[in-house]
């Protein structure tokens, strides 16, 4: 019986630690997306002229959308 409640109360601990360690890596990954979409990127206005900037553009997008999903700030 003792070594059943043993287990059981390891088993809640491991719960609770691995919800706490998501949710800090979480907030984690939202500083990023945020920092990486701090300054926004202007669309370009003629992308074949200077593809570079288009490819920014579609990155920052792409953060910008992924944070979103992700519930970040």
């Amino acid at each position: 019986m003792t070594l059943s409640l043993l287990a059981l109360a390891v088993a809640v601990f491991a719960l609770f630690w691995v919800s706490h360690q998501v949710n800090a890596s979480g907030r984690k990954f939202c500083a990023v997306i945020e920092a990486a979409t701090a300054h926004p990127v202007p669309r370009p206005a003629d992308p074949k002229a200077n593809p570079s900037r288009e490819s920014n553009y579609e990155f920052y997008v792409k953060f910008v959308q992924l944070g979103q999903r992700l519930g970040c700030g």
